[in-house]
């Protein structure tokens, strides 16, 4: 029994040595920036232009999406404190004559809000309600960023930047479902960018 006992104690001792000299692996941990993001210029997103030529120039519309037939028309929004809202500019694009805006083949509506968490909030209520409307939701980048593309009655982008934030809307029949979000992506960043960060 003696004996029995004193292999044991080897065995356990041998099993010991062994397992300390295993390596010891240790996951890798994933590092996050905690850098705040740049100030000024296409992180602060811009301020509220006073002509749809500032938001996103017609010329631009046309080389992007393909040939918009008709007029850019503004329709100047006023603040609302309730939902911290400062400014607001929509461009209906493509439209002729006395046709309502809602005709309008593309339309780009800027906001500014007082600060970063107002502009998510306002980002996230539109989702939700196009969510619920339907409309199916994916993530696609905006410049630097992300945006949420929504397939409903027409392609929507809407996209914050800073204290902006962007609503892209365009026809459904003007552009192809593989293209949808490149498309509507770039536009989103052309109205974002404000003009000192593009040289322009």
């Amino acid at each position: 029994m003696r004996i029995v006992l004193v292999l044991i104690g080897v065995l356990l001792a041998v099993s010991a040595c062994a397992r300390e000299k295993e390596p010891v692996v240790v996951p890798e941990v994933p590092q996050f920036s905690t850098a705040a993001p740049p100030s000024g210029g296409a992180a602060a997103g811009r301020p509220v232009p006073k002509t749809c030529g500032d938001v996103v120039p017609s010329e631009d519309i046309d080389t992007i999406v393909g040939t918009v037939t008709g007029d850019a028309r503004p329709v100047v929004g006023v603040p609302q404190p309730g939902i911290g809202r400062t400014a607001r500019l929509d461009c209906y694009y493509g439209l002729s004559g006395n046709r309502p805006v809602s005709a309008a083949t593309v339309w780009i509506g800027l906001a500014t809000y007082t600060d970063r968490k107002h502009a998510q909030d306002r980002l996230t209520n539109t989702v939700s309600t196009e969510r619920d409307a339907g409309s199916q939701i994916n993530e696609v980048p905006v410049g630097g960023g992300d945006g949420v593309l929504m397939r409903g009655k027409t392609w929507m982008l809407v996209a914050t930047r800073g204290k902006t934030t962007v609503v892209v809307a365009v026809q459904r029949s003007l552009v192809r479902e593989d293209r949808a979000g490149a498309i509507l992506g770039q536009l989103a960043d052309k109205a974002l960018t404000p003009p000192a960060s593009t040289g322009g």
